[in-house]
């Protein structure tokens, strides 16, 4: 799992803390912290239409934001809920 994200964002702290919850490791990549943040920011938007942060992926494919995301499945939070982002991670597939 890895997180795109900016430091001051609620939205990001609710998905860490909910995978931290979940014991669900994560590599969190910081806007702010990158030397080219704001160009992979653009990239990510202009990809999977994701205007707002959180940005999040799974086994390299794109999986919303904490709430939602441009396809109705999409969302860190509702994916945990229903236990597909645990099981994506297990069976080593995201698929919606």
């Amino acid at each position: 799992v890895v997180i795109f994200s900016y430091g001051g964002c609620p939205y990001c702290r609710r998905v860490t803390r909910a995978l931290d919850a979940a014991g669900v490791g994560y590599n969190e990549v910081d806007y702010d912290d990158c030397d080219d943040g704001e160009a992979v920011r653009a990239e990510i938007r202009a990809t999977h239409k994701q205007r707002s942060v959180p940005a999040v992926f799974v086994k390299g494919k794109f999986v919303g934001g904490c709430n939602d995301g441009p396809e109705p499945w999409m969302g860190v939070l509702p994916l945990l809920n229903s236990g597909k982002l645990t099981e994506w991670i297990r069976n080593g597939a995201a698929e919606a």
